[in-house]
């Protein structure tokens, strides 16, 4: 069995080539950054609950593993050319490896064991909420299941040459077979059909919550989408000779174009745009939580990390700040209208006092005695001993 090297690969691809599409990086394109680096030739690439990323390194058969912050160190070691990855809940790590066809297991503490064999040349790799691995066998046309306890059976068939794998809700197995230009769809009991075609060369797979099938077709530099009921179409373009593909909540579409080092999005409208650039031919790629993009870069060994501007999310926080505002400017004219309020009270009083007395001289009579003072009816006699004052 031969060793894939890309970096070779790659090369007599670009020179035997009479087409290649290129697109420049868009003015509108989102900040790009190197989050780390990684062992030689990383492939495939995952992401935990925690933002940490994990690549298959494919020429050192090992597992990188970097932190959001960036600092990169190995988490184990592998089987031979590791190619496919994939993480459990628990934060196990599981690479496909396509040269000696054995499934590795790595701990988050970093012991590594073969948890079970595969078909030849295990390219794509997947688990399910159960805990079984699925491999996509390259050379085998056929997917292996592998259960937690480590025991291999054969799934079922393929169309020629499966290069990546997915699952849907149900537990139905999919897989982008690179040589015919098909999905096949294998029912967890391993009936398969072929669900629909592609376009040329697909080394991608991804699926959406309405049980849609997108492929990344290198050959054509183009996304399908296959429905569950196997009409297929293009949905949009991408850059040059697309490998790695994924999917956000909103149905968007991102793809590593190997050789002119982008992103592409494509919306579920199939509007392309270059989503930013990475690092050297671009592999696998990955989303996290906030949409955040990030690629293995097979000749570089870093992993770059694309930030995505979330505008729903920034008008949202505008809006809070605008009413937060609001609301302040709204108590500090009620807090300025009571202290001018509270301002006026001494002046009313003496206003009031002074009415009062008005109102006793105009409408009734002073009589004093003394130090002693009465007010009677207007015209009326002072009470004896008072003295009628003006």
């Amino acid at each position: 069995m031969l060793k894939i090297n890309f970096r070779t690969n790659i090369i007599a691809l670009i020179l035997t080539s009479l087409f290649l599409v290129y697109i420049s990086p868009s003015a509108n394109a989102e900040p790009s950054t190197i989050l780390g680096t990684t062992g030689d030739e990383p492939i495939g690439i995952t992401i935990d609950s925690l933002g940490n990323i994990y690549t298959a390194n494919g020429a050192s058969n090992n597992v990188s593993k970097i932190t959001p912050q960036g600092v990169s160190t190995t988490l184990g070691t592998t089987g031979a050319n590791p190619f496919g990855i994939t993480i459990d809940s628990s934060g196990n790590i599981y690479t496909a490896n396509n040269v000696d066809n054995t499934v590795t297991k790595i701990t988050p503490g970093g012991v590594s064991t073969t948890l079970g064999t595969t078909g030849n040349n295990p390219r794509g790799i997947l688990i399910d909420s159960s805990g079984n691995i699925y491999t996509a066998n390259y050379g085998a046309n056929n997917v292996s299941k592998i259960t937690p306890g480590g025991v291999s059976t054969i799934l079922g068939t393929t169309g020629a040459n499966p290069f990546a794998i997915t699952i849907d809700s149900s537990g139905n197995i999919y897989t982008a077979n690179d040589v015919d230009n098909t999905v096949t769809k294998i029912t967890p009991q391993g009936v398969s059909t072929i669900l629909g075609t592609t376009g040329a060369n697909p080394f991608g797979i991804t699926i959406d919550s309405s049980g849609n099938i997108y492929t990344s077709n290198t050959g054509a530099d183009t996304v399908s989408k296959i429905t569950p009921q196997g009409v297929s179409t293009t949905l949009g373009t991408t850059g040059a000779q697309p490998v790695g593909i994924t999917i956000d909540s909103s149905g968007n579409i991102y793809t590593a174009n190997n050789v002119d080092n982008t992103v592409t999005k494509i919306t579920p409208q199939g509007v392309s745009t270059t989503l930013g650039t990475t690092g050297a031919y671009p592999f696998g790629i990955t989303i996290d939580s906030s949409g955040n993009i990030y690629t293995s870069n097979n000749f570089g060994a870093t992993v770059t990390k694309i930030t995505v501007f979330d505008q729903a999310a920034a008008n949202a926080e505008a809006a809070r700040v605008a009413a937060a505002n609001a609301e302040a400017a709204r108590k500090a004219k009620e807090q300025k209208e009571l202290t001018e309020i509270l301002a006026l009270i001494p002046s009313i009083a003496e206003l009031t006092l002074s009415l009062g007395e008005t109102t006793q001289s105009l409408y009734s009579t002073k009589c004093v005695k003394g130090k002693t003072t009465k007010y009677v009816k207007y015209g009326a006699k002072c009470p004896k001993g008072y003295v009628k004052k003006k």
